[in-house]
């Protein structure tokens, strides 16, 4: 026996339980400080101008969202360690529905109040998602991810990029990759601001390259990146209050209560009849939603080798999908790299039954944390 393993023996169950506990909590740390991170760039992506001066619901919206799917998923998924919550390629087609929401509310005349028709429809694409999830999952047709070319999927995983490569741009300089929105992007300051996330990209691409099973790589270079600029800041004498007028940090939201973003009169109110030329839009959300969430799974077993009851994981999506969408959230589906992350970030050596084990909890404090997060926001 190895040095390693009689210590391991040695130790009382006590000692091993309060070890794999606080092995188990730091990784539940570490997923929801991701998960947050995550949430304000998604509420920053979908209320970028003109719904800028809603964002503190959007950053309200998203962390409700991701309580609820991280709930559903912790309480009844067949993945121990799965984390859900909105991920990058549904943030992307639900941010460009509400582009073209707001682009028939342009043509038809812009409302002043843009909240309650976005949350809406948001509102509406998630319902949706979720109904598509529990046929999917009661039809027994998880499977059927096995039949969409590759040639779909190549093209689903492309158009992704490209919506979440023009929505970050727009997030950064207020301008989208389009050609009316160039010369905004040529500016010196706008330039400064694309080579900084470009910086960041490029290091997170060839970190996650060589050490993709480290689950500190990406809280590592988010918070090197938050201390780089705040020392460049320093050096550079601009202050905060200077950084975020130039649009190089958020702006303080106004404050919000704990109010719904919608009432009946708004449903009254809303121009239902822009509804039948959002149709496409609406089934991108639903369709890459699906998609996202059946290859996100296929690639959870494939990094865990651990198999996953798909049926079971459609009803559940559907049942959290269903749940934010009465709530005022919006579309969800299981991370693949936050889930990974949860799994990698147990102990090593554990063995499978401690595996099996430790990751709900780590999960349950995701939940907490996107909880609380969700109040303070608010």
């Amino acid at each position: 026996m190895s040095v390693n393993g009689a210590a391991a023996a040695n130790r009382s169950p006590v000692t091993r339980r309060l070890g794999a506990l606080s092995t188990d909590a730091f990784a539940g740390l570490i997923t929801s400080t991701i998960s947050i991170a995550y949430g304000l760039s998604f509420a920053a992506l979908i209320f970028a101008p003109p719904l800028t001066p809603w964002i503190a619901y959007g950053i309200a919206a998203t962390f409700l969202t991701t309580t609820i799917s991280a709930a559903f998923v912790a309480a009844r998924s067949s993945l121990p360690f799965a984390i859900a919550g909105p991920d990058g390629a549904t943030v992307a087609v639900t941010a460009t529905l509400v582009v073209a929401l707001l682009g028939r509310l342009s043509a038809e005349g812009v409302p002043d109040d843009l909240l309650a028709p976005v949350m809406i429809v948001m509102g509406l694409s998630a319902a949706l998602t979720g109904l598509l999830f529990f046929g999917l999952g009661v039809a027994r047709a998880g499977g059927a991810i096995r039949f969409i070319p590759y040639p779909v999927i190549g093209g689903f995983l492309g158009a992704t990029g490209w919506l979440m490569m023009s929505g970050a741009a727009r997030v950064i300089t207020d301008h989208g990759l389009n050609l009316s929105g160039m010369d905004g992007l040529l500016q010196p300051l706008a330039l400064a601001k694309l080579g900084a996330g470009a910086v960041i990209a490029i290091v997170l691409y060839l970190c996650l390259r060589g050490r993709s099973n480290n689950p500190y790589v990406v809280p590592g270079i988010l918070l090197a990146g938050i201390a780089v600029t705040h020392l460049v800041l320093v050096l550079t004498g601009t202050t905060l209050a200077e950084a975020r007028l130039a649009g190089w940090t958020f702006k303080a939201p106004a404050a919000v209560g704990l109010t719904p973003t919608w009432d009946f009169d708004d449903l009254r109110q809303f121009p239902w009849q822009v509804l039948p030329s959002l149709a496409g839009d609406l089934f991108a959300v639903m369709f890459v939603t699906a998609v996202g969430t059946l290859l996100n799974t296929t690639g959870v077993e494939f990094v865990t080798k651990r198999e996953a009851d798909l049926q079971r994981e459609l009803t559940t999506i559907g049942a959290a999908n269903l749940t934010a969408a009465a709530l005022g959230g919006y579309a969800t589906t299981i991370s693949l790299n936050r889930t990974t992350l949860n799994s990698v970030s147990t102990i090593p050596g554990a063995t499978s039954v401690m595996r099996i084990g430790l990751p709900t909890s780590s999960r349950r404090i995701t939940c907490v944390i996107a909880f609380t997060a969700n109040f303070t926001a608010l």
